[in-house]
């Protein structure tokens, strides 16, 4: 036993330094999850217990995947255990050695009758003193040599304060795996006799099935139906005298078919919903299922409903994240067709999920739309677009029909723009800004002002890789409430409007107030010969 053990905690470390280098057994591996229970279940629950317990090596309390240093006792065995209150803010902050034991025999497929579901050491060591399995130590006076499987008490007297799970023993070191071992789980080999161990919780196991029923498999003809389509399982086994077929449907045991002696069964379903299916097998020696593959299919009444989808912007730089948002009922395969330029490029297949997340190489325009199918039908989602920039807009250009007006006249901004998702129109009022007009999408914008005075603009637009603008090349307009030199006030400038100026300056006449505000055509607060000029030049 003790070779044995040495030769697997020699491979151990071995392991563990390859990881560290980087080289070796890692390399061209896909990364799965940390400290993922990998072992498969013998049956033989000494065994199942102890190979569960070494997938756990090396994590750390800190964080669920294990790999974040920490001592705040926040661990997964925790969690799965439940919550304590005054343990900390999420009550997951209790000592985690026996919420580890717990959750190995869980996973090993350990009922809680032979190994308890808690946190506590002192209830779990009464838990087996109760059963009479309990165990003294060779400290407290015991002569009991401790076995793979065992569950070790360490404290004093009986008062336990830590615990474990006993992987060898070779009569005088006993070998163990520990959560909450140093903030981790690890592994230790201690003495038989030392006085920190107590005594040994010895779980009664159930005994491995010597002749359970074996190599169980089922599946179904297809993954979708309509309501009353034909149903087909087809299955196999060996070593069983009675076999069936439980069926959920919504997630509730509806079904427990009996086809003991078949090798396919054939049915139809009147409910529409999603069915869950496994093959259960049973000898006189023990019993068998394939849970563990827990298939599912869908039957439907109707074609797939409430479809919607969308991205987190509608602008994005090349190489930045895009992240698609979808929903849907009753759909058994889901897609997001993605169109570039107005053409086809990819079908990406998105069922079971309801974000998705990409990045684009290309810039364009970009379209797209959610896609759902089941046996009945499909059905689509309002097609949408997004762009995809390289860099920021360009070829920005405003400009207005002409450069004075009237108040209440009509003013046409024109415009044009490349590359821009999003187009404004900051325009100033007599040097300070008055309003940040959003024409995005326009090429054109038309309004009136009520106010006279100087109206300052220029272009601005932006995409997700920067800004742009024609501020350098910023415009001006004029909004009179008097046309300048319309003298006779028919808003229009005629020799008749000269000649009253020409008049007045000969002091023949003399000129209203509105009249004096449309002769001074310099706005200069006079009225003179360079108005006259200004005039005759307009009419020119």
């Amino acid at each position: 036993m003790k070779t044995g053990r040495r030769k697997w905690y020699t491979r151990w470390i071995a392991v563990c330094v390859a990881i560290v280098l980087g080289v070796g057994i890692c390399e061209g591996l896909t990364v799965c999850a940390a400290y993922e229970n990998t072992h498969t279940n013998t049956g033989n629950q000494r065994i199942d217990i102890v190979e569960v317990a070494k997938t756990q090596i090396g994590y750390h309390e800190g964080s669920l995947e294990g790999t974040t240093s920490g001592s705040n006792n926040y661990t997964k065995y925790n969690v799965w255990n439940g919550k304590i209150s005054g343990y900390g803010s999420n009550g997951y902050g209790y000592a985690w050695c026996h919420a580890f034991v717990s959750w190995c025999a869980n996973q090993a497929g350990i009922g809680t009758d032979i190994v308890p579901k808690t946190a506590g050491t002192s209830t779990g060591r009464s838990f087996f003193v109760n059963q009479g399995t309990y165990r003294q130590s060779a400290a407290n006076g015991g002569s009991y040599v401790p076995q793979a499987g065992d569950i070790i008490y360490y404290g004093s007297g009986s008062s336990p304060s830590h615990v474990g799970i006993v992987s060898d023993c070779d009569g005088s070191t006993v070998y163990t795996i520990e959560g909450n071992y140093s903030n981790k789980v690890g592994t230790r080999a201690i003495n038989l006799s030392n006085s920190y161990i107590i005594g040994y919780g010895v779980p009664n196991y159930k005994e491995l099935n010597p002749n359970p029923p074996t190599n169980l498999s089922i599946t179904s003809n297809d993954g979708k139906y309509k309501v009353g389509d034909t149903v087909t399982f087809t299955f196999s086994y060996s070593n069983a005298t009675e076999v069936y077929i439980p069926i959920d449907v919504n997630g509730e045991r509806k079904y427990f078919i009996d086809v003991s002696g078949k090798s396919s069964y054939t049915c139809s379903f009147d409910t529409p919903g999603v069915y869950g299916y496994f093959l259960y097998a049973k000898n006189s020696a023990g019993e068998a299922s394939t849970v563990q593959d827990y298939k599912q299919f869908r039957v439907d009444n109707s074609a797939p409903v409430n479809l919607t989808a969308s991205t987190d912007k509608n602008s994005y730089a090349v190489g930045e994240q895009v992240t698609f948002s979808f929903s849907y009922d009753n759909a058994v395969r889901v897609a997001i067709p993605i169109d570039y330029n107005g053409k086809r490029m990819d079908f990406i297949d998105v069922t079971g999920k309801n974000t998705y997340t990409c990045s684009f190489d290309k810039a364009g325009t970009y379209g797209y739309f959610l896609y759902a199918e089941n046996a009945c039908g499909e059905s689509t989602a309002e097609y949408k677009q997004f762009t995809i920039q390289d860099s920021a807009p360009s070829n920005l250009s405003i400009f207005t029909d002409k450069s004075y007006y009237m108040i209440g006249e009509t003013v046409t901004f024109s415009f044009t723009s490349e590359n821009a998702t999003r187009l404004a129109i900051p325009l100033d009022y007599n040097g300070k800004r008055a309003d940040f007009i959003d024409v995005t999408g326009k090429d054109a914008y038309t309004c009136t002002f009520n106010k006279a005075g100087t109206y300052g603009y220029f272009l601005y637009a932006e995409n997700a890789c920067g800004e742009s603008s024609t501020v350098l090349d910023y415009k001006e307009i004029r909004v009179y409430d008097t046309l300048p030199g319309d003298l006779n006030s028919d808003n229009k400038i005629t020799s008749d409007d000269l000649f009253l100026l020409q008049s007045y300056l000969t002091n023949n006449i003399t000129l209203t107030e509105s009249q004096g505000k449309a002769a001074d055509l310099n706005e200069d607060g006079l009225v003179n010969g360079f108005d006259l000029a200004l005039l005759r030049q307009k009419l020119a």
